[in-house]
């Protein structure tokens, strides 16, 4: 089979993109925060072959500096944080091909929450949503969300294998051929293709039965980009597509083979795994445009 790249785009739903003074730029729009702005962006995308829309998410606007957040607002540092998982549906009724993935935390979440957005997000598109599970990354998250103080590296990661245990045995919940939708006989769906989780755990309790039928799909799909040893191994186990940002090619292969080891011993296929690696393309006719292109963003 002919190889071929798996292409997505890394947006934000905030006021910038991931270079923060984009919102600068003069060619920028002025309406980061309506429904159009994002749906040019998702029509450009799978105009382009793109395989996937994905949203980046903190659950908190940078104010490390001195511990305020003036310095932020006032030049527009990432101040806005909308939830993604909103910005996508609005993205999805003017695409039919694209993939649309968002960031969700398993810190500050519940697994049955989670697990029904996208369930959700799944049906409402078609098969087309994909969630990236991250653990959040600082004490600002922690305090919006109602706690002290950010939960240690490797705990969280303890904590987020069983998140993902809870979420994937909600996902399959509702066996294929559940659902039966006979008018005349009165039954919607069958009771014995339909089970509850009943899971008590370390760290969860959920009981189901879960909410939402199986999609065409089946479940979502997983993406994770941890990058410590511990990282490494939760991505290994559970990812199906996988973010790095290797900056040389010696870097790349090694990060490649590390998540692919990790996948093998956890039992699972390496070669049925996605690995995408972070570019910043800067398009032009010739190679001193492009650059010029890159002064003005920097």
């Amino acid at each position: 089979m002919t190889r071929q790249m798996a292409m997505v785009g890394f947006l934000q739903a905030q006021n910038c993109t991931n270079l923060p003074s984009s919102w600068r730029h003069p060619q920028s729009r002025d309406d980061s925060m309506s429904a159009d702005y994002y749906q040019e962006i998702a029509r450009i995308l799978e105009a382009g072959k793109f395989h996937m829309a994905f949203f980046d998410d903190r659950l908190a606007m940078p104010d490390r500096y001195g511990n305020d957040h003036a310095h932020t607002v006032e030049y527009g540092i990432r101040c806005v944080k909308m939830d993604p998982i909103v910005v996508l549906t609005t993205m999805g009724m003017v695409t039919e091909k694209l993939g649309l993935a968002s960031t969700a935390s398993t810190t500050y979440f519940e697994p049955f929450d989670v697990a029904r957005r996208f369930a959700t997000l799944d049906l409402m598109t078609g098969g087309r949503a994909a969630w990236n599970v991250v653990t959040s990354v600082n004490d600002g998250e922690a305090l919006n969300m109602g706690k002290d103080a950010h939960l240690d590296h490797d705990f969280r990661y303890d904590r987020a294998d069983e998140f993902m245990e809870v979420v994937l045995g909600h996902w399959d919940c509702w066996e294929d051929g559940a659902l039966i939708i006979d008018k005349k006989s009165g039954r919607f769906a069958d009771p014995a293709k339909v089970k509850r989780l009943d899971h008590r755990g370390q760290f969860f309790k959920s009981r189901g039965p879960f909410t939402v039928p199986r999609s065409p799909q089946g479940h979502p799909v997983i993406i994770q980009a941890g990058a410590s040893g511990r990282g490494q191994r939760f991505a290994g186990r559970w990812g199906e597509v996988i973010f790095t940002a290797a900056r040389n090619l010696e870097s790349a292969q090694q990060g490649y083979a590390a998540i692919r080891g990790e996948a093998a011993k956890a039992g699972r296929d390496p070669d049925q795994m996605f690995l995408c690696n972070l570019t910043t393309p800067v398009s032009g006719a010739t190679k001193s445009e492009a650059e010029d292109k890159m002064a003005l963003i920097e």
